[in-house]
Formats: C-alpha cells, structure tokens, sequence
C-alpha cells in the first residue's frame, strides 16, 4: 500500500472552507435576524405613517372620532324636583336612545344657579360634561354681580323648553282673582309676599316686571331655586309666586294651588279659565328658556354629534307624550338660533332689568 504523503497545503484549504461556511452562516444569521428587525421597524413606521401623515390626526382628535367613549355628566343647576330637573331628565332619558353612552344627571344647586353654572363652564370642554342652563337667569347674574363663572364660557347645543310664567296662589288663599290681588297691591304696599327663584332670577325678573306695569308694590321673596319656592308657598311662608307652569301644573290640577293668570300671548291650552296678563290691560309676556350647553372651546365634531343625538330626542314620540305628562312646553332651538336668542335675552337683561323695582 502505498503511502500518501501529508500534503500541508490541502489541510490548509479544507479549514479555510471550514471557516468560510461558517462565517457564511453568520452572516446569514445576522442577516435575518436583521430583516426581523427592519420588519418590526416598517411595521411599526406604517402604522406612525397611517396615523399621523395620512390621517393628519393627533391622539386627542383621533379620541374625538370615538365620542362619546364613556358616560356624559349633565349638570343642572338646581335642586331636583323642580322644572329644571324634570325637563332635563326627561330629555335625557328619550336621548339615551340615540347615544351609545349613558346621561348621567348631576344637580348642583346654590347661589341662585351660579354654583351650577360654574360647574359647567369650567369643565373640560371635551363634550363629557355638559348643562343646561335658564334663561335669562344665566345672563342676568353675571351683570348683577361679580360670579364664578363667564356668561360667554358656553357653546350651544340646542333648547328644550320655553316656559311661560303664571302668578299663583294656595287654594284657601282670600285673592281669588287677578283683580283682587291687584286691588289689594294697591290698598296695602307691600303687604304681599311673592315668593321667587332667586334674586334677579327670572322668576324675580317676571314677577318685578308685572309690578312695573300694574303699578303696584310687593314684597318679593328669593329663595335659592323652584322648589323651595314651591316648598314656602305650600306652607305658608309667602302668600303668592311667581313661577313657571311646568312647576305649579300638577298643583293646580290637585287643588293645592290656584293659577291668577299667565304672561302669554294666549290662554294656556292645558288650563283655558286662567286670564292672561294681556286680557287685563297689562301688557307682558315673560317666561324662561331652557337650553342645553357646553363648555367654550368644545370641538365642532362634538357639538354635531349632540346636536344630532339631541335633536332627534325632541321630535321622539316619547318625547312629545312626556312633555304633555309634565306641562313641559317644547321650544326646539339649534345651536345658531340658539346663540342669537341668548344674546337678545342678555341685552333685555342689560336694559330693562336695571329700571325694575326688584
């Protein structure tokens, strides 16, 4: 057998291709493993891309698309029970039905509606709280005095409700009439108590203006919202008020309280023998609007999304069968009508209020 010489050389260039196909194997490795991470990369970059090139929207504005996302606070400003309160949760009870989120009714009372209002002006104006307020009340208490809260700090959505204001009495009162109460205005200067809302409120406003006009004096009365009003009259604190008839119907209709008359142009459907201040020469109409609000700066796509689910709630048949329930009278204003009528009800305010004996 013959023997093969150790050739050097040949052990040389076999762990040379040993080294290479390792090295080969490396560099593959590396390779994929770095195509995994470019992957992750692009992956990852595509998704900025989509995000914040083509869609051109910001994490605040993306969440905007998805509103409303969670429960909706709605303020009111006054206790429950009184018209305020009934006209909101009705409202936002027939509303549910048109938003994916709940209505949540919050009432924070005091200060004549100014604490409430503070509320709402103040929030985050990111479409999650939002209120109603009453008209003229939230723009005659700014020009009386120094508030928590900006008439203008506002954005509107739409109004519910135009109430129209009634003088009343209890049931045993001796004033059976709107002639008698006039009469005795007149023969004893403020010796009658008229109960309010608050001062400067429009209850207040109403029942001041209707003395202005009959030329007569009376003692008036505020207490911090309806329903204490209601609460003095019944119980003989004060002998009349002025109010709203969504407030004193079901009263009326139960006995326990008598209508004088209504600052309408018309006699009130629901209660035809009740005079209007006009039948008797005197010539005002007064009553309270209620309007549902959110804070300054709110985003248009939010607003329109209220306005819709909102709008719809007030031409639903369940809608329209509770305001006839609870004497709530339906007064549908969008959101640039709205503003408008705002800015008249704070001019009257501005004009007339200061020349009323209140």
């Amino acid at each position: 057998m013959q023997e093969v010489p150790f050739d050097g050389s040949m052990a040389q260039k076999k762990r040379k291709v040993l080294t290479m196909g390792r090295t080969r194997n490396i560099i593959l490795l590396s390779a994929a493993c770095m195509f995994l991470i470019l992957a992750g990369c692009t992956r990852k970059t595509d998704q900025i891309i989509t995000e914040e090139v083509i869609l051109g929207k910001s994490e605040e504005e993306a969440e905007q698309d998805q509103y409303p996302n969670r429960d909706i606070t709605v303020i009111v400003a006054y206790k429950a029970g009184g018209g305020t309160d009934i006209g909101a949760r009705a409202l936002c009870t027939v509303a549910q039905k048109y938003l994916p989120v709940n209505l949540i009714v919050k009432n924070f009372s005091g200060a004549d509606g100014e604490l409430g209002y503070a509320q709402l002006c103040n929030a985050s104006p990111d479409g999650y709280t939002i209120g109603f307020i009453n008209l003229p009340t939230f723009v005659s208490l700014p020009l009386d005095r120094q508030t928590l809260y900006d008439d203008k700090g506002i954005t509107p959505i739409i109004n519910q409700v135009y109430d129209p204001s009634v003088l009343v009495v209890k049931s045993n009162s001796e004033i059976s009439t709107l002639d008698d109460f006039i009469e005795h205005a007149v023969n004893h200067p403020f010796s009658i108590t008229v109960g309010n809302n608050g001062y400067r409120a429009s209850n207040h406003i109403a029942a001041a203006s209707f003395c202005q006009k009959a030329k007569i004096n009376v003692s008036h009365i505020p207490f911090g919202g309806s329903t204490d009003m209601l609460a003095a009259l019944r119980d003989g604190y004060v002998e009349a008020a002025v109010a709203k008839i969504s407030e004193v119907a079901s009263y009326a209709r139960d006995g326990k309280f008598k209508l004088l008359c209504s600052f309408t142009e018309e006699r009130l459907e629901a209660f035809p023998d009740v005079p209007t201040l006009k039948e008797k020469g005197i010539d005002l109409v007064f009553g309270s609007a209620r309007a549902l609000v959110a804070p300054k700066d709110t985003s248009q796509s939010v607003i329109d999304c209220l306005v819709q689910a909102f709008s719809k709630a007030m031409e639903d048949p369940q809608m329209i069968q509770l305001s006839e329930t609870l004497d709530l009278p339906l007064m549908y204003m969008g959101p640039e009508e709205l503003s408008t009528y705002i800015q008249k009800q704070k001019q009257y305010v501005a004009e007339v209020v200061p020349r009323l004996p209140l």
